[in-house]
């Protein structure tokens, strides 16, 4: 069929599609057609020297096509999509025109360039680019001298097809999995050689918040600018891993000597940052020097003009800490996918090097264990599922061993799932180095029923640990324990659920809990190597000996052992140092176990700082004579300091008449 007949049809399928579509008292119906686009073709050249090309048009909105075959020849004849056009070339460089036709007849037209030449392809030249916010995809493209066409496989898959595009054209392709895959291009002509090029890239996983460095297949690829720009972000092992940040690796940037002030290094994310648990970023830094000003700076994908950034200087040289920056003034309504860091900002480098790691988003309000639930109730988002829900509400039983103002009101409708609970996310997550053993208080208006603790990665719900514990008691505050032993300290355990009466369906009832925390924390067992003991008041060395009693509440091997030398004086005692200060933010309390021939003696317990500068003091009586007791010393009402000395005197006020004391495990407790 010609194109003039092809029309004339066309034009009278519209009128009769106009006539169907009215009704006697109507008048005609405008149809309203969007023109063709996005008009494309694939060439393909047979390579045996015959010129033969074939096309395969394509577009939107396009059910006919024809061709200026752009040699001189006539207009072809109207084709149908999806069929194809065959021509002869001599040799030679053409510029092809195509037509596409909707059902109105509107035309759209495209050019595309074509070689013929039977000479085979020279000069190939591939390019392939990845993409940062993209990093599972690629784009290439290729130019060669006598080339009429590309193929290409992308190596993910045996017996691959190949891709055909032509001059000029790009072709993306995303991959399924990370690894090392060869990317194949080859230049045909329509002549049988060709030319081919193959290049292996690696795949990799999306680089995304939080950024924690430790995974081998993220590429954390970051850019240097304002000098050293070749030395880009090593990742290396952690050079002093402490309870700050002891992740086995980090980033580290050196500030090239005589680099800009305003050197730095940046990256861009293959996501925005989320910013739905809090407008704060913290990172781990690890500086050679106190004082030094890092400057975060956080910009929108598309446009650098929008960006937010907040400065915060180090407090500590040659040690962790972690640097909190402000990003409040952000717009939540855009994107924030590239992050730069400037390190001792406003000065120029003197080939310095700073650590840093573990970059996450963190809310303005501290939402980790300890857990009291004591700020505004708005701020603890708990969720609920299976039927359950949950809030924070005033004390409705402030008594016993639960005296605070505000608890955790849990509720398991009636009818609800056997697995009703809540979740809520922490703003840090749990460090299980700590202590694998958390307490949590609990009231039940029936006794006997389980309560269940689960902590999940907010990232990765199939990365959690869970365990049960029994309610003893109905209508009063208890508290039950938890024992998460074998957790991994170094997963993100950053989300809480709680289940009540876990495997019963929901009745109505309502519960309560408050105050998660951890148990305890150990600070000296005496079963490795022995601290250095420093004694004074004229005793005898403390040493580290067996058991002498290893029953009741300690069967441990080995104790320590602190003579009170006849005469020595009624002051007399012994100290050892810890390797960090003792948190008593978290764990308010010490509990030592001590074992006395007398009972009814004082024994003191005593906490100093590194220069004695600040100390704080409790004395307990011992009960038990010849076995061994637990005595908590409280320490909620110590002053604020670094406590690194834990000293420790038997019988107080009395000289000493030759009696020998054992203590053993010394731990933070609450």
């Amino acid at each position: 069929m010609n194109l003039k007949n092809n029309i004339r049809v066309s034009i009278l399928m519209l009128l009769l599609l106009s006539m169907i579509s009215c009704t006697e008292d109507e008048g005609l119906t405008k149809i309203d057609l969007e023109a063709p686009s996005n008009i494309d073709a694939t060439i393909s050249i047979e390579q045996d020297n015959s010129g033969e090309v074939t096309f395969t048009p394509t577009g939107q909105n396009a059910n006919e096509f024809f061709m200026n075959f752009g040699d001189g020849s006539e207009l072809s004849d109207t084709i149908a999509a999806g069929e194809t056009f065959k021509h002869i070339y001599a040799e030679g460089n053409y510029d092809v025109e195509l037509f596409a036709l909707n059902i109105a007849d509107e035309i759209t037209q495209a050019t595309k360039p074509l070689v013929v030449s039977f000479l085979p392809p020279e000069n190939l030249e591939v390019t392939i680019t990845k993409f940062p916010a993209d990093p599972l995809s690629v784009n290439v493209s290729a130019t060669a001298d006598n080339a009429a066409g590309f193929e290409v496989t992308f190596g993910e898959m045996p017996d691959e097809t190949p891709v055909s595009f032509g001059l000029g054209d790009i072709v993306s392709y995303t991959y399924s999995s990370v690894g090392d895959f060869e990317i194949t291009v080859t230049a045909l002509s329509g002549g049988e050689a060709t030319t081919s090029y193959s290049e292996t890239i690696t795949i990799t996983d999306p680089l995304v918040f939080p950024v924690d460095f430790e995974s081998a297949t993220v590429d954390y690829t970051f850019y240097n600018f304002g000098g050293g720009e070749s030395a880009g972000v090593p990742i290396v092992a952690n050079p002093d891993p402490n309870a700050v940040n002891d992740s086995e690796t980090v980033a580290s940037y050196t500030k090239v000597a005589g680099s800009e002030t305003w050197a730095g290094t940046s990256t861009t994310l293959s996501a925005p940052i989320d910013f739905t648990n809090g407008t704060l970023i913290k990172m781990d830094v690890y500086s050679p020097q106190a004082g030094v000003p890092v400057l975060f700076k956080i910009e929108n994908g598309l446009d650098n003009t929008i960006f937010v950034e907040s400065q915060e200087s180090t407090t500590v040289a040659n040690e962790w800490e972690t640097l909190t920056f402000d990003m409040s003034a952000l717009d939540l309504s855009t994107t924030y996918e590239v992050l730069a860091i400037f390190f001792n900002f406003n000065t120029a480098g003197s080939g310095e090097t700073y650590y840093f790691d573990n970059l996450r988003t963190a809310s303005a309000v501290d939402i980790s264990l300890p857990l009291r639930f004591e700020q505004d109730a708005a701020i603890y988002n708990f969720i609920g599922f299976g039927g359950g829900s949950a809030a924070v509400i005033a004390n409705p039983d402030a008594s016993g061993l639960n005296t605070s103002s505000q608890v955790v009101r849990q509720n398991k409708s009636s009818g609800s799932q056997v697995w009703a609970g809540v979740v809520t996310d922490l703003t840090e997550k749990v460090d299980f180095s700590i202590s694998t053993t958390l307490t949590m208080k609990v009231w039940s208006p029936t006794a006997n029923i389980p309560v269940l603790l689960k902590f999940e990665d907010p990232n990765d719900p199939n990365t959690f640990v869970e365990t049960t514990s029994i309610v003893p008691e109905a209508n009063k505050w208890v508290e039950v324990e938890f024992d998460f032993a074998g957790a991994d300290p170094s997963l993100n355990f950053g989300r809480m659920a709680v289940f009540f009466d876990f495997g019963t369906a929901g009745t109505g009832a309502d519960y309560y809990f408050d105050d998660i925390n951890y148990s305890g924390k150990a600070i000296e067992d005496f079963e490795g190597t022995a601290p250095a003991f420093i004694v004074f008041g004229n005793i005898d060395p403390v040493e580290v000996v067996s058991n002498p009693n290893p029953t009741g509440i300690n069967t441990t091997s080995q104790v320590a052992n602190l003579t009170k030398t006849a005469g020595s004086e009624t002051w007399a005692g012994a100290l050892f140092e810890v390797d960090t200060p003792l948190d008593l933010d978290t764990f308010s309390k010490i509990r030592v176990l001590t074992h006395s021939p007398t009972s009814g003696i004082p024994i003191k317990l005593k906490l100093e700082n590194q220069d004695a500068s600040v100390t704080h003091e409790v004395d307990i009586t011992n009960t038990v004579a010849n076995d061994w007791e637990e005595l908590v010393y409280d320490f909620s009402g110590a002053p604020e300091a670094d406590y690194m000395r834990i000293v420790i005197f038997f019988d107080f006020g009395t000289a000493g008449d030759g009696s020998e004391y054992y203590y053993d495990e010394i731990k933070l407790v609450n």
